[in-house]
């Protein structure tokens, strides 16, 4: 499980552990941004410093969420969330049963995003196509969640955890809503003999064009 902060000035934090300082045995909270940062992706802060309170009473950083990988028990929760745009006539238990026969579900590894209070309200599937090469596929927000950028800030956050295996990695999605979210995250729209599935939107992060191995893995979405 991993905790995302919200600093004093607003910007999101990914807490990825606390680590112990090889000298004094300090705790030190280390963290990765979940925003583009010229300097550098991961940080670290004194344990003291990084929970302190400021003036007012406000804390340093404040916790809005955490990221954790589905159980099984969570399943039929959060696979519910995206009945109303998947469920293709079928009723609610059909739609969640299908997926135990669903290949991309039981090769993926599903994230969500969890408030502090315990409440689900966003998951995604994420599919390890190859060595370097991640689709994220069947992100869906709590009906009475969306528009509130729970959905942007879990891509980001499963993004940066991947990328501590990883720096290199390279991501690829199909985008149903407009592309122009997922370029905030570094996502570009693929050229258009690849754009097989319109009105969704084949992306990938970097700049080179994607090999033939690569396409056939873009093809296995649908």
């Amino acid at each position: 499980m991993w905790i995302i902060y919200r600093h004093t000035k607003g910007m999101l934090y990914l807490k990825i552990g606390t680590a112990l300082h090889s000298e004094s045995c300090e705790p030190h909270e280390v963290y990765r941004t979940l925003y583009n940062n010229n300097l550098s992706s991961l940080w670290m802060r004194p344990y003291e410093m990084f929970h302190e309170e400021l003036a007012m009473g406000k804390l340093r950083f404040t916790e809005v969420g955490k990221v954790r990988v589905v159980a099984p028990q969570d399943e039929a929760t959060v696979l519910a969330f995206g009945y109303d745009a998947w469920g293709q006539g079928a009723s609610l238990a059909e739609y969640i049963a299908s997926y135990a026969q669903d290949r991309n579900h039981i090769r993926g590894l599903r994230y969500l995003f969890e408030l502090p209070g315990g409440e689900i309200v966003a998951n995604l599937n994420t599919l390890r196509f190859a060595r370097g090469l991640i689709g994220i596929a069947s992100l869906s927000v709590h009906l009475e969640h969306r528009r509130k950028g729970y959905g942007t800030t879990l891509v980001r956050a499963v993004m940066e955890l991947l990328r501590l295996e990883d720096p290199q990695v390279r991501f690829m999605l199909f985008s149903e809503v407009d592309p122009k979210i997922y370029e905030k995250l570094g996502f570009n729209r693929l050229s258009s003999e690849v754009q097989l599935h319109l009105p969704s939107v084949a992306m990938a992060t970097g700049s080179e064009p994607l090999s033939e191995q690569d396409l056939l893995f873009l093809k296995e979405y649908f």
